[in-house]
């Protein structure tokens, strides 16, 4: 897995722009980051009456007014303009040419950020994850900046393995706890009336503590393995309640579960994550690059 030397972090300027670079740059002062792209999408088609009458407007292109705004926030955050960091302006409304760009970037991390008081604003982040070969970082707004504890989400699919070198590397770097949890799937809602739940929940667990003794082997991790239980609920509850409960500062989970048809594909359990109500940042493992 490729060190995240090379990151690119979406901004909308707004007030979560600040607050984004800021929890970035918590970061940056431990990673010492090679370079940093700062992109700012324009919904608005090129050849828009709306865009065209905004340009008649303006002193200079459009894309030079909204440079100089970004970097006038960069030099508030970071202090002196450092020749590292970029800025990207992508007019055109087209966000398939977009995500062609960033993969071609080939960034190590994407960093998108969701304002907490307004519902329909993670829409754009949601695609953008869904679409894009790069891991993605989503930072609700007011999330803590400290990262004492990281839980690792496993469900020993492919992606298990790649979650939890991504987990070491963020460990090492940040000192942060490691907290390895597994949602057990025993999908008893649809079988109300299913005998020896209790003896079923068992199996699985010992299935589950066996494969993460495997997965332990391959890659070092000593942390005990968290197993919780099928209550009814869906995955992604189940993981951002245990989530809370340990006081975790980041999630790290896979993009894809054990099958194409598994909750742990995007678009359910990563859709339901990062909805309005849920407050703590989700680091989504792509495949490698």
């Amino acid at each position: 897995m490729k060190p995240l030397k090379k990151i690119g972090i979406f901004l909308d300027l707004s007030e979560t722009d600040e607050f984004l670079l800021r929890y970035f740059k918590k970061m940056d002062d431990v990673f010492d980051f090679d370079s940093l792209t700062l992109v700012h999408f324009v919904a608005l088609e090129s050849d828009s009456a709306d865009l065209a009458s905004l340009s008649e407007q303006l002193p200079k292109p459009l894309e030079e007014v909204i440079e100089d705004e970004v970097m006038e926030l960069v030099e508030k955050v970071f202090g002196a303009k450092k020749s590292s960091i970029h800025v990207k302006i992508a007019l055109g409304g087209r966000l398939d040419g977009l995500i062609k760009w960033v993969d071609a970037e080939q960034f190590n991390l994407v960093v998108l950020g969701k304002k907490m008081k307004e519902y329909g604003t993670g829409v754009f982040s949601s695609k953008v994850i869904r679409l894009t070969d790069s891991d993605c970082l989503f930072v609700p707004e007011d999330a803590k900046t400290e990262f004492e504890s990281i839980v690792l989400a496993l469900d020993f699919s492919d992606y298990s393995q790649k979650v939890i070198r991504r987990g070491l590397n963020l460990a090492k770097n940040l000192s942060s706890k490691l907290l390895p949890v597994h949602i057990v799937k025993a999908g008893f809602q649809y079988f109300p009336y299913f005998k020896n739940q209790e003896k079923f929940q068992k199996n699985l667990r010992i299935t589950a503590e066996s494969s993460y003794k495997k997965v332990q082997k391959k890659t070092g991790l000593h942390e005990e393995l968290i197993c919780v239980e099928d209550t009814g609920n869906h995955i992604s509850k189940s993981l951002y309640d245990t989530a809370l409960k340990h006081k975790a500062n980041l999630i790290v989970m896979g993009n894809k579960g054990k099958s194409d048809e598994d909750d742990l594909l995007v678009g359910s359990v990563t859709d339901r994550m990062i909805s309005i109500d849920r407050k703590i940042p989700v680091l989504i493992v792509k495949k490698d690059q």
